[in-house]
Order: structure tokens, then sequence, then C-alpha cells
């Protein structure tokens, strides 16, 4: 069990490669595609799944793995509504990583060095 909370906190572990990207290189690779597929499939679960958007309310699409193509239980209209809040999530997720990334420039930079040296770091 994960509360949407913590489901964001996640979404925004998984962007934070192409921040730091973003932040520190000025620009983004292919790096972090599975990455981008995760945060995804992750926010479209808490809107299609799990019921936690505000604005589709407590309903649940789950995937039909015998549906065909194109069929699903809603409208495209509903469908509209979910790339839309499903954009906005991310959007706003990245947006928060970006921030703590920022602040935290300085830490994250000291564990880079850290792994260049160690190639591992260990928790003590």
């Amino acid at each position: 069990l994960q509360t949407q909370e913590q489901i964001m906190d996640i979404v925004c572990m998984a962007l934070a490669g192409r921040a730091a990207e973003d932040i520190f290189f000025g620009r983004v690779t292919t790096g972090a595609s599975d990455d981008l597929r995760r945060v995804t499939d992750l926010v479209y679960s808490t809107i299609q799944v799990y019921g936690m958007n505000s604005r589709l309310g407590q309903l649940a699409f789950p995937k039909d793995p015998n549906a065909m193509f194109d069929e699903r239980p809603y409208s495209e209209k509903t469908a509209k509504a979910m790339d839309e809040e499903a954009k906005q999530i991310v959007d706003e997720a990245y947006q928060r990583t970006l921030a703590l990334l920022k602040e935290h420039k300085e830490e994250v930079e000291k564990v880079a060095h850290m792994l260049l040296d160690k190639e591992t770091i260990t928790h003590d």
C-alpha cells in the first residue's frame, strides 16, 4: 500500500536523473527513457487504477489484457482528461525535482564526485 504522496516521491526520484542532466549539463539525453516509461506507467495508474485524481474522481479503469487495441471502458473525453492530468502531474513533479536538486546542488555534486572515485557508496 502506498499513499499518493509516496507515489509522487517515487515519481520525483525517477525523474531525478533527467533533471540532473538538465541542471548540470544544460541538456538531456536518452538515458532516462526507462525512467520516463516507469513515471508514465505510475502516473497513469494513479489516475486509471487507484482513483487518486480529483478531476476524474473515485473511478478505476484497469487495463484489460483481452481488450482490442482501441477498446476501452471510457469515452474519448475521459481519455483526453486522463492525458491532460497525467501531463500536469508529471510536469509538476519534474518542477519539484528540479527545485530539490537546485536546493541541494552542492550535496549532489559531492555524491557525484564520490561515485566517480569509488563507483559504489554504502550507507554507514
